[in-house]
């Protein structure tokens, strides 16, 4: 008998083998695999019951939130109506400072099925956070309620898109006239500016191609606007800032001074020619416009352009009042011609929109170009609410030639 059970022990042994072999095998797989094992892995976070919320219960509530609501979702596959920020749920340690400082505040976490939020969910209780949920059954059972869940990564087609925008106005021959001004020094502006064939014929014989502004052309249009805003005869240089309170440090702003691609001194060049034909009363509308024209780069409306792209900003004011285009039709080219200069903070506005349920293409261009979200600081404060985004449109430009 005793022989027997050790035959039986050895045969359970070896029995077992096999198991044991295969069980280091597929660990050795996951073990192997790129990136992180936990997302291989089921979650192993234990969540209470009065942790999760269910996404009948998210539906009602959504309409009077009091709650941060994040996705933790990645990669970025869309995102629940009203979502305040989106915080891949492996990263959010190192994104803890978007999170709202108060540990005691209500935040509910959402991905696609639950698993990630899972274990966001344990990541954000070890922070210290005490009044967290996370979204059963993730936003697939939020649609499941008819709950709406946004795709906002086409965003990008909207605000940038691909083809870029065109103005309704020419070029004609303002290329010319600058470089016989000595407004842009032709050596010196084919050194800095790379330029295609069709922007160096623009800039040195003329054309009448409109004014056109894409990915590619950005730092041409705004270097040719800013020097015909620089020398463009305007009531902004007499009776704003400019020619006010600084008449006397006139050469000191990035806009000025800082226009190295003239013959010259550039401020020699300021408020001097009639390049373009303004009546008394549109040089009123000019300035009244250019009042409510911020961008993201400075605090200054366009009324006080101490910056490039104020300037290329006020000449495009200029060119299309001349022309006869409406207060409204104004604004929203020049918004145009800001969201290709700064990409990512107008991406940052219309994902803040989105969130809300407004469609970037119903907002007025006017409110978006107000003091409130195209300053440097209404920017600052709509990257704050809307926190990283998932999609981006590419650096915005700089303060210089």
């Amino acid at each position: 008998m005793p022989a027997k059970k050790a035959l039986l022990k050895r045969i359970r042994f070896y029995a077992f083998l096999p198991l044991l072999a295969a069980a280091f095998f597929v660990l050795g797989i996951f073990l192997g695999t790129k990136g992180d094992l936990s997302s291989k892995l089921p979650s192993l976070a234990f969540v209470l019951p009065s942790e999760t919320l269910s996404a009948g219960r998210l539906k009602d509530t959504l309409s009077e939130k009091d709650f941060t609501l994040i996705n933790v979702h990645t990669p970025y596959e869309g995102e629940i109506e009203k979502t305040d920020l989106f915080i891949p749920f492996d990263e959010i340690v190192a994104n803890r400072k978007l999170l709202p400082q108060d540990k005691s505040a209500k935040i509910v976490v959402y991905c696609k099925t639950g698993r990630m939020s899972k274990e966001a969910l344990r990541t954000l209780k070890g922070l210290g956070y005490k009044n967290v949920m996370h979204l059963s059954g993730g936003w697939q059972a939020y649609e499941k309620v008819g709950g709406s869940v946004l795709e906002l990564s086409s965003l990008s087609e909207k605000v940038l898109p691909e083809g870029g925008f065109t103005l309704p106005i020419s070029w004609g021959d303002i290329g010319p006239r600058l470089i016989s001004a000595g407004v842009i020094d032709l050596a010196k502006f084919e050194k800095a500016v790379s330029l295609t064939e069709e922007q160096k014929e623009i800039l040195t014989k003329g054309s009448d191609s409109k004014i056109k502004i894409d990915h590619l052309s950005g730092q041409f249009v705004v270097d040719m606007l800013w020097a015909l805003g620089l020398a463009q005869k305007s009531l902004v240089y007499e009776e704003g800032p400019l020619g006010q309170e600084y008449k006397d440090k006139v050469g000191n702003f990035a806009s000025t001074g800082g226009w190295s691609l003239a013959k010259g001194d550039a401020v020699n060049y300021l408020n001097r020619y009639d390049f373009i034909a303004l009546t008394e009363e549109q040089q009123k509308r000019v300035s009244e416009i250019a009042k409510g024209v911020y961008r993201p780069c400075c605090g200054n409306s366009t009324w006080f352009p101490d910056c490039n792209h104020g300037m290329a900003a006020l000449a495009a004011i200029e060119l299309l009042v001349s022309q006869g285009y409406s207060d409204e039709e104004v604004y929203k080219y020049v918004l145009e011609l800001n969201s290709f200069w700064f990409p990512d903070t107008y991406l940052s506005i219309a994902t803040y929109f989105a969130r809300q349920g407004t469609d970037w293409e119903k907002v007025d261009a006017r409110k978006l170009l107000s003091e409130e979200f195209s300053s440097a600081k209404g920017a600052q404060d709509i990257y704050a609410k809307v926190g990283p985004l998932p999609y981006s449109g590419g650096v915005g430009g700089s303060c210089g030639a």
